[in-house]
């Protein structure tokens, strides 16, 4: 690996760790620091309130995969990298490669996230 190329590497976590935090952390409405991010009280009100009485288990998986840093991030991480080489796995020429370097950034951004909240 290249200097280049992990420098790029870097930038893409770094996107990756932005895009993430924005949906999952940050508020452009202003609900508050308190209750999350705008996505997190949409989501928090399809996924666990069923006519206001039940959580529906799998629209409650839905959420959870939509507020958990590190699940959004890795599909995050796969939309970063497959914007930035234009190709997705199966297309591509390496696609061990991609699949790897896919969960390369995925980790980065979660420790990012992590150090971020400590």
């Amino acid at each position: 690996m290249e200097t280049t190329d992990f420098l790029i590497l870097i930038l893409l976590s770094f996107a990756a760790f932005r895009i993430t935090r924005f949906f999952v952390k940050d508020s452009l409405i202003g609900f508050g620091s308190d209750s999350g991010s705008a996505m997190s009280v949409r989501v928090d009100n399809f996924a666990y309130y069923d006519n206001g009485d039940d959580r529906s288990w799998l629209r409650g998986k839905v959420g959870d995969l939509l507020t958990c840093v590190w699940c959004l991030g890795f599909w995050v991480s796969v939309g970063v990298y497959a914007g930035w080489t234009q190709t997705v796995p199966w297309n591509a020429e390496r696609p061990g490669q991609w699949i790897l370097t896919v969960f390369a950034i995925a980790g980065a951004q979660g420790y990012l996230n992590t150090r971020m909240n400590a």
